[in-house]
């Protein structure tokens, strides 16, 4: 059966179906692609960021196959008719014409900006902070 994909959040619940389909759970597709569940299961919850090699080798893995093609057009170009487009309402062309009046110059007084002085800072203040050390998984290249 064929599922038509016409936006990205339509892929979650196809991927899931198909991996149910398989019987398969998070875990054995996880061990078949040689990664973690934890990082299987972020990939499932949002597909549309994935890589599309990594979204080919979860089909593939699922024995399920993209076909891409254009949509079946409804109606032949030949007996498609074009619709005219609407007349400008009088207001807009008006305001298009090279008679219309300029609009009348505004009574506001300009504005001063301030200006800034410079402040000083000590040599101690420029130098860059030391980050505190945190320690990251590794991320699964797969």
């Amino acid at each position: 059966m064929d599922y038509p994909l016409k936006t990205l959040s339509q892929l979650r619940p196809i991927l899931v179906g198909f991996r149910k389909k398989a019987g398969l759970t998070q875990k054995d597709v996880a061990a078949r692609l040689g990664i973690s569940q934890q990082s299987y299961a972020a990939f499932e919850a949002n597909p549309e960021a994935a890589s599309v090699e990594r979204l080919v080798r979860v089909l593939r893995l699922v024995d399920v196959e993209i076909k891409l093609g254009a949509p079946e057009a409804k109606t032949s170009p030949v007996t498609a008719k074009a619709t005219p487009r609407p007349a400008k309402a009088p207001a807009a062309a008006a305001r298009m014409s090279s008679t219309a009046k300029p609009p009348a110059a505004s009574k506001r007084t300009p504005t001063r900006t301030p200006t800034l002085t410079p402040t000083r800072t000590t040599p101690a203040a420029e130098a860059p902070q030391p980050q505190p050390a945190t320690r990251r998984k590794p991320r699964e290249n797969w």
